[in-house]
């Protein structure tokens, strides 16, 4: 297969905004009718569902998301054992994880409150698919086929999305019923990545998949811990709280998520950039315009979230607002640090960029464990961001190191405004 040329950095983020753009708001459609059609406590229980199966996928992939575009970035020559790969790993992977999601029920059922043994199978019944097409999707990316990368998110989340509809309107859904749609949604997805890439599955490629798992080792400490603390707090919240509070702070989340799209679309553009080239330099100037740019978009966020949130989700959900206020410090600094965590991870995941998200993690266990039974969600909002805050400075101290010092990490207003010129430039 001959060699695609990469496209330049800036039409690779619009296109990937533009899909993760178009993905964000049907996926806050989804949320929205969710919301309005299961109320507060019953959101809060799909949303445990949902988070637990997201958790185990992390748990699961051994860093292998990461691996996957590392790789075809930098041996193309090795993609059609990449994607046999990917099969037969996610699929593996994937059953064991079904095992670990039920004995999490069995274990500490207090962790599940209010979340029945049908439903969470049928929530569980899609991790194998969601392991493997996350896999795939990943080597889109290293491959740099951001359209097919983007378009199939979008009409899987609008897929889902008409599901849901014509399930609660026309079939009277509950919990069980809307986990089956993103059952079924994630089970498309992967076939829809498989055709996509274009490779006929084959066997297993026993040393390609050493090779695989030994750079995701590498990956997989940050990949698992970062993602424990963005999504651990919703489970804690559900256990010391109960599912109405859950339920309000998976919609904080969900702003949470679509502020932050903006940074993680330049991490996940500069990574096969990094893995090919090894330098620092693009990545510091893309950190030093964008935490101004970014900076200023969370700002602007704080007088309309109160109206938004009414709005859209209703007065049910206004206790929504001030746990967003809480979170949104920790969503600024989780958005730059990811832009540097990306970086490390083209670089290889250097084992200290690795290792310092045990700080992260202790962190905010700790102020949830010992704040937030008796007292309300906030908590967990003012946790996180100070494990985002704490874990941003470590990642900038690690960064300086490599790039020469903590100048290279400084803002310059002729730069911003040169970045602002040149993405909205023509051609």
């Amino acid at each position: 297969m001959e060699e695609r040329r990469p496209a330049r950095l800036r039409t690779d983020v619009f296109l990937t905004l533009g899909g993760k753009g178009t993905s964000l708001l049907v996926g806050l459609l989804i949320v929205v009718l969710m919301a309005r059609e299961l109320g507060p406590s019953r959101q809060g229980v799909f949303a445990v569902a949902f988070s637990l199966t997201l958790i185990l996928i992390h748990l699961g992939s051994l860093g292998l998301t990461t691996a996957n575009p590392y790789l075809a970035a930098r041996e193309p020559a090795h993609r059609p054992q990449l994607v046999a790969n990917s099969l037969w790993l996610g699929a593996g992977l994937g059953i064991v994880l079904l095992g670990i999601g039920a004995a999490v029920k069995a274990v500490a059922p207090g962790l599940l409150e209010g979340l029945g043994w049908t439903a969470l199978v049928v929530a569980l019944a899609g991790v194998p698919a969601a392991l493997v097409a996350a896999l795939l999707q990943n080597l889109l990316l290293g491959e740099g086929r951001l359209v097919a990368y983007n378009l199939i998110e979008v009409i899987q989340f609008a897929l889902t999305l008409a599901a849901l509809a014509v399930g609660f309107w026309l079939l009277d859904f509950g919990v069980t019923g809307a986990l089956a749609v993103v059952t079924a949604a994630r089970i498309g997805a992967a076939l829809a990545y498989l055709i996509a890439l274009g490779h006929k599955p084959g066997r297993l490629d026993t040393a390609l998949a050493r090779r695989m798992v030994a750079y995701g080792f590498r990956a997989y400490t940050a990949i698992v811990l970062s993602y424990l603390v963005l999504k651990l707090d919703l489970l804690l919240v559900n256990g010391y709280l109960g599912p109405r509070q859950a339920g309000l702070y998976s919609v904080a989340g969900t702003i949470a998520d679509g502020i932050f799209v903006l940074p993680t679309v330049v991490g996940v553009n500069l990574f096969p950039r990094v893995a090919r080239s090894g330098q620092s330099e693009q990545t510091a100037e893309v950190f030093r315009s964008v935490a101004v740019l970014y900076g200023l978009f969370c700002l602007a966020t704080i007088p309309v979230a109160g109206p938004g949130v009414r709005l859209v989700f209703g007065e049910r959900f206004d206790g929504t607002v001030s746990l967003y206020y809480w979170l949104l410090p920790g969503i600024y600094c989780l958005g730059m640090m990811t832009i540097l965590a990306y970086h490390f991870a083209g670089r290889g995941y250097p084992t200290q960029a690795a290792l310092v998200w045990f700080v992260g993690l202790g962190l905010n266990l700790a102020i949830n464990v010992a704040f937030l039974p008796g007292r309300g969600a906030w908590v967990a909002s003012l946790a996180s961001s100070i494990a985002y805050t704490v874990l941003l400075a470590l990642h900038m101290r690690l960064f300086a190191r490599e790039a020469g010092g903590y100048a290279v990490l400084r803002p310059r207003l002729r730069e911003v405004v040169g970045l602002v010129r040149t993405a909205f430039a023509r051609g």
